[in-house]
């Protein structure tokens, strides 16, 4: 991993998890110095957090940080349960072989990426787990439910989840999104609900304690 991606790793998990209070406005220079980096990467991950809507660009260099609280995350994830739940309910009785096809494979690459820890791992693991639960939506066949669903899986704060995860938060996260897959593969939408709140509760937990640790 580069130092552009570490130091961009490192102040999204900042973000995510609460570190720096709503509107807190944060300096190129000073964040350099902190980071013992040169301003360059500082910058350059400033740029993709506002582009990813957790930072919002200030009058001069630097940022503010986009405001958002513990309880929203909570109110996000319940809606999430719901709706994605639903979704792999009905995904289990109306997905397509290729939609399966694609919740396997992706499962897959996910575990070889983890597996290489190449540098830019993180990242790929965040894009395969946007793809798996935005499978959920495609595969339910209720273009009501994606339109949804979509756009809780656009809240910032709560899709990035593996910038936070330890070794052992992934493996089970990984493990998870396997057995929400075979569910589906098997057609028992119950077993598939339980399966997808299961997965996001943990999520939710892991979140909370991040929160907790960044706070301390």
């Amino acid at each position: 991993m580069n130092v552009s991606e570490k130091v961009y790793t490192q102040l999204r998990r900042r973000l995510i998890t609460g570190y720096y209070d709503p509107g807190t406005r944060l300096k190129e220079e000073a964040l350099a110095a902190e980071l013992n980096v040169s301003r360059t990467p500082v910058r350059n991950s400033i740029a993709r957090l506002v582009s990813e809507g957790l930072l919002t660009l200030g009058e001069k260099r630097g940022a503010l940080v986009t405001p958002w609280r513990a309880e929203n995350t909570a109110e996000v994830f319940t809606l999430r349960i719901l709706l994605e739940g639903h979704g792999a309910y009905l995904c289990a009785k109306n997905a397509t072989a290729e939609q399966i096809c694609v919740l396997e494979r992706t499962c897959e690459e996910m575990e070889n990426h983890f597996a290489a820890k190449s540098s830019d791992w993180v990242k790929r693991l965040d894009a395969g787990n946007r793809t798996i639960h935005e499978m959920l939506y495609e595969g339910s066949g209720s273009s009501h439910l994606r339109l949804s669903g979509y756009h809780l899986l656009e809240v910032p704060q709560v899709i990035g989840g593996f910038f936070i995860y330890d070794d052992a938060d992934v493996e089970e996260s990984l493990r998870q999104h396997r057995e929400i897959v075979k569910a589906i593969k098997l057609k028992n939408g119950e077993w598939a609900r339980s399966a997808v709140a299961c997965h996001l509760n943990a999520a939710l937990e892991r979140f909370r304690n991040r929160e907790a640790e960044e706070s301390n």
